[in-house]
């Protein structure tokens, strides 16, 4: 019975990390986002699914923390529309930290340029298209001089000609391939110079895949559209294949993020010894796997403690409900427990209310009273609400942005030990976000984090020493830091650590670990990862040489847009394999 409840903690562990760290887009990030579905045509076929597609994606971006130009999904609009929206767009991005456009609806190419069609488009010549449709390069000198540290492109247009009759020379099927500036990944529903479709259902393939995938966590924002571009493949049958286009991107980037301190949801760390910790089973990503929903602190059902008035059992359960582990996913259930353990001033479900109410599940979305629970748990000086505060007011999110404010809730929640605060104090000095940038000070906080074994602190710190950024450079110790991080499962760790292994970087050239821990990282998706496990096969470093498997993987890394990749893929076809 004592292993029964040893591992119903540890299931509660798992669902309170997933839980919240599918709630939070990076705390010190502003994200603009415009999304646009046509559908309505006045002067040519008229479209199934784009207005559900645009809806679709802009509530997905805007539980991804994405202020929506215009409050939500803009739907048929006009020319005059159309520009007035792109221009409020550049508008709005200036100085945020990433900005995305999104378009579903008809789009054509004309002499390698595309045009996006507003609905009153009704060109009799080439002459016309200045005029009346919307030419995506505007959307990309919108973005040139934001400020941006990312720039992404949906372009959901591949549909069929409408003016396949005009006559006009120079046009092509599908859309062009456009080349991504500086800090801009650029998505297409399907390859260039073909056609997508509409699918079957409410919403297109492509935006059900990215919708999809966006609400994942912890997808790297090059994984998630290698994975776009495979369900969408699959789901088509091959006719359809969505393609990126990239420039090099500074740092990482997630919709969701998946990584979490061990204890952040405030469940307590179990002081257990360490043959009953090895015991609990383990998933594949490191995350514990369910077990039987048994009890809290004895033998007795979890339920019966809740009914009995716990409120650390009505929390555990209030959990169980809105992850739909062990039974069936219930936000209405759940919220009824939270409520019952908050009346008994639990400030730990407190948060949880505030945060149904920030993300809308199971009730309508309210800023506002998110906030006041969050400040209610706050008064009680529970990490994870103060954290709430400072992204509320670093998104000035129903109060006015004020970074000072962050910073104070920010530090609150790190001085009670909080890693996950910790860290994003870290990134804030990083990056210079509303501060000056103060790589020291970034790396400080760093190592508060990583002294709590906090994987995104570690991998950090290590790429820190590795290249002598606001710490020494210290091969050895960078070597550590990512060992750390890597063995936790971090992906962008795993590659470092490779790479470390790969050129003898502070310790001895070790091929084999190299391909052992470029493996792991290329396995979750992480493009560097596959494409330098690619390298390894193809150039016969520690491996035999093997063609088939290097193809494999520099495949996989120029699926999500690596131009290093497509390279090395351009080398393979023009070199003859060896007799």
């Amino acid at each position: 019975m004592k292993r029964a409840g040893v591992c119903l903690r540890v299931l509660l562990l798992a669902v309170a990390v997933c839980w919240t760290i599918g709630t939070r887009a990076q705390e010190s990030e502003r994200r603009v986002a415009l999304v646009i579905g046509n559908a309505g045509y006045q002067h040519v076929d008229r479209l199934a699914n784009p207005g559900n597609d645009a809806k679709l994606i802009a509530d997905t971006l805007r539980r991804s923390g994405f202020t929506l130009v215009g409050g939500g999904a803009q739907r048929d609009l006009d020319k005059a529309t159309f520009d007035r929206l792109v221009r409020e767009f550049g508008q709005q991005i200036q100085g945020a930290e990433v900005a995305l456009f999104y378009y579903a609806g008809h789009g054509i190419q004309v002499q390698g340029s595309n045009w996006l069609l507003p609905v009153d488009a009704n060109p009799t010549r080439a002459q016309d298209f200045d005029f009346q449709l919307v030419n995506a390069e505007l959307v990309l000198k919108q973005m040139d001089g934001a400020g941006t540290r990312l720039n992404i492109v949906l372009l959901d247009a591949c549909r069929n000609n409408p003016f396949a009759n005009l006559g006009t020379r120079g046009i092509g099927s599908g859309l062009a391939q456009m080349r991504a500036p500086e800090g801009t990944l650029i998505s297409f529903a399907t390859q260039p110079g073909n056609v997508a479709v509409d699918g079957t259902g409410a919403d297109g393939p492509y935006a059900t895949a990215l919708a999809d995938a966006i609400r994942q966590p912890g997808l790297d924002i090059f994984h998630l559209f290698n994975q776009v571009g495979l369900r969408v493949k699959r789901d088509t049958q091959g006719s359809q294949q969505p393609w990126v286009s990239s420039s090099p991107i500074d740092g990482d980037f997630y919709f969701a993020h998946s990584e979490a301190a061990p204890d952040v949801m405030g469940v307590p760390m179990l002081e257990t010894p360490p043959s009953v910790q090895a015991g609990a089973s383990r998933d594949a990503a490191g995350g514990a796997k369910p077990a039987p929903a048994q009890t809290a602190d004895t033998d007795r059902p979890l339920r019966d403690l809740a009914e009995k008035g716990q409120p650390q059992a009505q929390t555990d359960l209030g959990l169980l409900y809105a992850k739909g582990f062990g039974v069936e996913k219930d936000y209405a259930t759940a919220m009824q427990w939270f409520q019952r353990a908050a009346g008994q001033g639990s400030p730990r479900a407190q948060y949880y209310i505030g945060m149904m109410y920030e993300r809308g599940y199971g009730v309508p979305r309210s800023y506002d009273t998110a906030l006041d629970w969050y400040r209610r748990a706050a008064a009680k000086d529970f990490p994870l609400a103060e954290i709430a505060m400072a992204r509320f007011y670093g998104r000035g999110l129903v109060v006015e942005r004020d970074p000072a404010q962050r910073a104070t809730w920010l530090l609150r929640a790190a001085g009670r030990g909080s890693p996950q605060a910790q860290f994003i104090l870290g990134n804030i000095y990083r990056r210079g976000l509303d501060v000056p940038q103060d790589l020291a000070a970034a790396a400080q906080w760093y190592q508060r984090a990583a002294l709590q074994d906090f994987a995104p602190a570690e991998m950090q710190l290590g790429l820190m020493y590795e290249h002598g950024n606001g710490v020494p450079q210290d091969d050895a110790q960078a070597a550590r830091m990512l060992r750390q991080a890597a063995e936790k499962g971090n992906a962008v760790a795993q590659n470092a650590l490779g790479m470390m292994y790969r050129r003898g970087q502070g310790m001895k050239r070790d091929y084999a670990q190299a391909q052992r821990w470029l493996r792991a990282s290329a396995e979750q998706g992480n493009t560097l990862g596959a494409l330098n496990l690619g390298i390894l096969y193809a150039d016969g470093l520690g491996v035999p040489r093997d063609r088939a498997e290097a193809r494999k993987w520099f495949e996989k890394a120029a699926a999500s847009g690596n131009e290093a990749a497509v390279a090395r893929l351009a080398r393979l076809d023009a070199t003859p394999p060896a007799q």
